[in-house]
């Protein structure tokens, strides 16, 4: 009689959990582990240890994601501000404990183990374009974000070689580009797109982006395109940027539609509300009024 009793009393319990469960948000029962593939060397850097990325495990506790907008969130990279923005989605929503980081070499290396399922999202924003409708891995195997960095958000400086900064410079306050040869990586889809739109008078489309230096060096060609702060051994042509001709979105496998929902819902919660989505980049320093007054050319 007592057995019978317990049985029926664990019974009632049962039944009283699976009620409590089928009441909870669609997101409350958090997975314990989400698979971000990012370049290795941004998961042992300063940032990663600042934020609490275990550098033995490669976890992320999502409790100890920075607030979107905090003193460890301002004046940081790109990457750095696109990993805080995924941390508080999944955040949000519930989603996960952890963020594991998966290490995917370069980026076209990593949305390929990304199609292959050995990851759950891209650890960043890539440009829609330069996904292939064809060749693999497709746009089909993946699920792809509203824009987080819009078209025209994403501005370039122009440099050259020091040998050819005077007479660059020159034929861009004269306005004669159609004198001028651009050279960039035919891998870099965007920005082929974007200086194809220029009216400039070629373009040499090289397979490395080792041989950018040597072809503008040597005069083959006259100037190309790179973020404004890089300056390295390249001279930039002061006074002008472009944007380039794209949107970049977050990229989800297909298989994780639950996934992309939390990161889609809170790109537009954070448009919705006086677009935060824009105003993180520029706390992180990433869009910027520093340049504002540069003639944009394209």
């Amino acid at each position: 009689m007592h057995s019978l009793f317990k049985l029926k009393h664990i019974k009632i319990l049962i039944l009283l959990i699976s009620a409590v469960l089928l009441t909870l948000p669609q997101y409350a029962l958090s997975e314990t582990n989400i698979r971000l593939v990012h370049q290795e060397k941004i998961i042992h850097g300063e940032f990663a240890k600042r934020v609490g990325i275990n550098q033995q495990t490669s976890l992320w506790p999502l409790d100890r994601c920075p607030r979107l907008f905090s003193e460890k969130t301002k004046n940081i990279s790109r990457h750095q501000i696109e990993l805080v923005i995924i941390c508080n989605a999944l955040k949000r929503e519930n989603f996960a404990d952890n963020i594991q980081f998966v290490p995917g070499g370069n980026p076209q290396r990593q949305t390929i183990e990304l199609a292959k399922g050995n990851g759950d999202l891209l650890g960043h924003s890539i440009f829609r374009a330069s996904l292939s409708q064809t060749e693999q891995p497709t746009t089909s195997s993946f699920l792809l974000t509203d824009p987080v960095i819009k078209q025209d958000q994403f501005i370039v400086g122009i440099f050259t070689s020091a040998n050819q900064l005077e007479e660059v410079s020159k034929a861009f306050r004269e306005n004669k580009l159609n004198t001028l040869i651009a050279t960039t990586v035919s891998s870099w889809k965007v920005d082929v797109k974007t200086l194809q739109s220029m009216p400039i008078k070629s373009l040499h489309l090289l397979p490395s982006y080792t041989l950018i230096w040597p072809n503008l060096a040597r005069k083959r060609a006259n100037f190309t395109l790179f973020s404004l702060q890089e300056q390295g051994k390249f001279s930039r042509v002061d006074g002008y940027k472009v944007a380039l001709a794209d949107a970049r979105v977050f990229i989800v496998n297909k298989n994780r539609p639950k996934l992309y929902n939390a990161l889609q819902s809170y790109i537009v919660y954070l448009r919705e509300q006086d677009d935060l989505l824009t105003k993180a980049y520029e706390h992180a320093g990433f869009i910027s009024d520093k340049y504002r007054n540069w003639k944009q050319i394209n």
